[in-house]
């Protein structure tokens, strides 16, 4: 109900801008704002191609340079071509894109609104301040303003509408996420007007052509942006433990195989007891058991520290450039964040045991790292549980008696 209350409203809206646009170029319409056609034609032209190219930043941000090229026709020809030229834009970007109907009909109106208020503001400040130099300049700044704040106003009132939110919390909204763009349009519009004033039509023909290749090049520089942030995230997923969020063995074995010649320590996790608590509390419960211990890894550690799920119940932390020392001081703290942890429906607390080795300390081997600290881990284990070891050759003795089949 809600929806098609607002698709209503929304149509209301469109058809009522359309009259609104219609009127105001009736009411003042200027016959003598063709005169200069040559011109008028050329500035169009830009203005449309420009407006079908739109660069589509991030998820919720759109750029087009059309903004730019929409401000020589207001400021040259006056309200009524740059409204005719406005509408035929939105109607141009409403095939080339596919849009339906009603967006038509609104962008055909939308800008057309916004080009006669940018306008007759101009006017009005050029009487005022003058035409000439800097007043001439911050009148042209003045409709530029105007028209990009009716632009995102015209918008925003469709967007409220649609998510049934306050108008002028859309328009702050839309404000702030296209300020930067906005204004850098308004600084290129006021270069191009600049431009065309001091060289006529071959104005037109040298600053729209820079303009497209200008819109172009954004384009194909977002385009190749998007597709590294998609290949990164694929790769990502790849090294992902889907269920936790810490990384995979396959990333620990990249890593095991990258050269590297910093310190290093890898702290080895094994939580206690975990079959045990699997088979009393269930799967679906063991899981939340493993993310929580994940979490509270992650907010104890380093932003640049890496937490590596080794398989079932085993996790694996990498420290860049921290000795034996720092690192059981880093496992004490994960150990003392992982006891303050309350879940009422555990019946004891969660806890590990945790091997610390450390390279060049006790090896200059990753995979001899990665061995030591688990034999470390299991000297852990054998001491009681619920507690660390670092590394050292009594260690290594413990674990290989335990492997020890006699």
């Amino acid at each position: 109900m809600e929806q098609q209350r607002a698709e209503r409203l929304q149509k209301i809206t469109a058809v009522l801008s359309a009259a609104v646009a219609l009127g105001l170029g009736v009411i003042f319409y200027n016959h003598a704002a063709w005169k200069d056609w040559p011109l008028l034609l050329s500035l169009a032209a830009v203005f449309l191609y420009l407006q079908t190219i739109v660069v589509r930043i991030g998820e919720r941000s759109d750029f087009s340079l059309a903004t730019a090229s929409v401000l020589p026709l207001v400021y040259l020809c006056g309200p009524t071509p740059s409204m005719v030229v406005s509408a035929l834009a939105g109607v141009a970007d409403g095939l080339v894109h596919k849009k339906e109907w009603l967006r038509v009909v609104f962008n055909a109106s939308q800008l057309p609104i916004s080009a006669f208020f940018s306008a007759v503001v101009y006017g009005w400040l050029q009487n005022y301040l003058g035409s000439r130099g800097l007043p001439g300049v911050l009148a042209m700044v003045g409709g530029a303003l105007v028209y990009i704040f009716v632009n995102i106003s015209l918008v925003a009132r469709m967007v409220s509408i649609w998510r049934g939110a306050p108008w002028w919390e859309q328009i702050k909204l839309l404000l702030s996420r296209s300020l930067r763009s906005s204004l850098s349009s308004v600084l290129i519009g006021l270069v191009f007007t600049l431009f065309v004033r001091a060289y006529g039509f071959w104005g037109v023909v040298g600053f729209g052509v820079l303009l497209i290749n200008l819109s172009g090049m954004l384009r194909d520089a977002v385009e190749v942006t998007c597709e590294r942030a998609r290949r990164k995230e694929l790769e990502e997923e790849l090294v992902i433990d889907g269920m936790t969020g810490a990384f995979n063995f396959r990333f620990l074995n990249k890593w095991l195989n990258e050269p590297s010649d910093g310190a290093v320590t890898v702290l080895f996790f094994d939580i206690d007891d975990f079959a045990a608590f699997n088979n009393e509390y269930g799967h679906v419960e063991g899981d939340r058991v493993l993310k929580m211990f994940v979490e509270t890894i992650t907010r104890s550690v380093r932003p640049q520290d890496k937490v590596v799920r080794y398989g079932g119940d085993e996790f694996v932390v990498i420290l860049e450039d921290i000795g034996a020392e720092g690192g059981a001081r880093v496992a004490e703290r994960i150990m003392a964040n992982l006891k303050a942890v309350k879940e009422t429906s555990w019946g004891k607390p969660i806890t590990v045991s945790v091997g610390i080795a450390c390279k060049p300390g006790h090896t200059t081997d990753k995979h001899q790292l990665l061995l030591f600290s688990d034999q470390a881990m299991y000297a852990a284990k054998a001491a009681g549980k619920n507690t660390l070891r670092v590394w050292s050759h009594e260690c290594a003795q413990a674990a290989a008696a335990k492997e020890d089949p006699r």
